[in-house]
């Protein structure tokens, strides 16, 4: 009969005697590595962690320092200083939080420090700032909180 020749099936035979347990020990030892890869394929991702504080607290200081910066001028130049940096740093960090790229206040953040806070152009610039903040749904002055 073809197909029952006896030396082709010896061989096989053979083959699968010496290499047998070989091939069962190297998948046993892969077996956990596998089983690990295709259970992380499976695996939902961790959720993403927010970067810095909640908005709601940068928002609330940003409120703070907008009634601080609206109401009576600070004693010292100083002072006046130090209030505008602070909410220029807290306005940049709300525009990260809400996604506003490339706000217009940065460049002049970067280039003038602090110095530049009293700046006519740095004013412009956080206005246009505040109104692409406001436009993503934030309110920096909600109304009922008039100082």
């Amino acid at each position: 009969m073809p197909g029952n020749d006896p030396v082709v099936t010896g061989i096989a035979i053979l083959l699968g005697i010496a290499f047998g347990p070989a091939v069962l020990v190297g998948l046993l030892v892969r077996l956990p590595r596998l089983v690990r890869r295709v259970a992380a394929r499976h695996r939902r991702p961790a959720p993403s962690r927010p970067i810095g504080p909640p908005l709601e607290r940068l928002v609330a200081d940003l409120r703070r320092l907008d009634r601080l910066r609206r109401g009576p001028q600070p004693a010292t130049r100083v002072r006046r200083l130090a209030l505008l940096a602070a909410y220029d740093d807290v306005l940049l960090d709300v525009c990260r939080a809400v996604g506003v790229e490339d706000p217009p206040l940065r460049a002049h953040v970067e280039a003038g420090g602090t110095q530049g806070a009293l700046d006519a152009d740095r004013e412009f610039a956080r206005l246009r700032t505040e109104a692409d903040i406001e436009a993503t749904g934030v309110r920096i002055d909600p109304p009922g909180h008039a100082a």
